[in-house]
């Protein structure tokens, strides 16, 4: 995503804005210009330059503080739940974990114990573990795994079968011929990686053929469609996953991606 604030610039801006409003707390650089460190506690600033980003117009003075101060506030937030209420063993994490999809960009500050679990989906997008929490989610590391003795395999299935069962209100939409389509936008931020959920699939198979197309420009959006759509739909498509992933938060990838019955996932040129 293109944008003319610096990862540099953001973490300057957000380091003064954060001392000015924590006088008593230490806000350092990280090794990472995407980060800022609270103590020894990380904060990822990707997105926030996002947000700041994709502000028409432009957020200066208050309005920029606003943002920062909503944003941080809200990670401080899962901070201290985390710090409080993270589960320490496997058998209170297990009802709680779920997937989530994220740009591969964002694990390039995270090393050791702190390194997300991740797997790779597509060139440029992860897909990481999650722990449900009360006001959002945090991502799962490596301490905690490590923590609660548990393989990878077994994480990961437990987390999809978790994803299913967050929202079981959840709809698939669709249209019907000649541009067959089925989409989720539940914006509850899991919409994107529910592609990976095994009756979705299934669905879309059905109705769409095997394969087909989806597209995840955010974490908040998902269109599946049939490759015999017509070429003014395919334009379309494209062109809507193009102009999401360059106006909305949390981005992942304007490439559309062709998916078969079995899982398998490639991008589309």
């Amino acid at each position: 995503m293109s944008c003319e604030i610096s990862p540099l610039q953001v973490q300057a801006a957000a380091r003064g804005f954060l001392k000015k409003e924590y006088p008593a707390e230490s806000f350092t650089r990280g090794e990472s210009v995407e980060v800022v460190l609270w103590g020894e506690v990380e904060f990822g600033l990707q997105n926030l330059r996002s947000r700041l980003c994709l502000a028409n117009p432009s957020l200066k003075g208050a309005a920029r503080d606003e943002v920062m101060r909503s944003h941080f506030r809200a990670m401080m937030a899962l901070i201290k739940e985390r710090n409080s209420g993270f589960p320490q063993d496997w058998e209170k994490a297990r009802a709680i974990v779920a997937l989530q999809f994220m740009p591969s960009d964002y694990l390039r500050p995270l090393k050791g114990e702190t390194a997300l679990v991740t797997r790779p989906f597509i060139s440029g997008v992860v897909l990481a573990v999650v722990l449900l929490q009360k006001d959002g989610y945090g991502y799962v590391r490596a301490g905690d795994r490590a923590k609660w003795k548990v393989e990878d395999k077994t994480l990961f299935d437990t987390a999809l079968r978790n994803l299913d069962l967050k929202n079981t209100n959840a709809k698939l939409q669709g249209g019907s011929d000649p541009s067959r389509f089925l989409a989720f936008e539940e914006k509850d931020g899991f919409d994107a990686v529910r592609l990976l959920v095994p009756w979705v699939r299934e669905e879309a198979v059905k109705y769409l053929g095997n394969p087909f197309l989806a597209v995840i420009p955010n974490r908040d959006f998902l269109v599946m469609w049939s490759v015999k759509n017509s070429p003014d739909f395919q334009t379309f498509a494209r062109d809507r996953a193009r102009d999401d992933f360059k106006s909305q938060p949390y981005p992942l990838t304007p490439r559309p991606v062709k998916v078969w019955a079995d899982g398998r996932v490639e991008l589309v040129p």
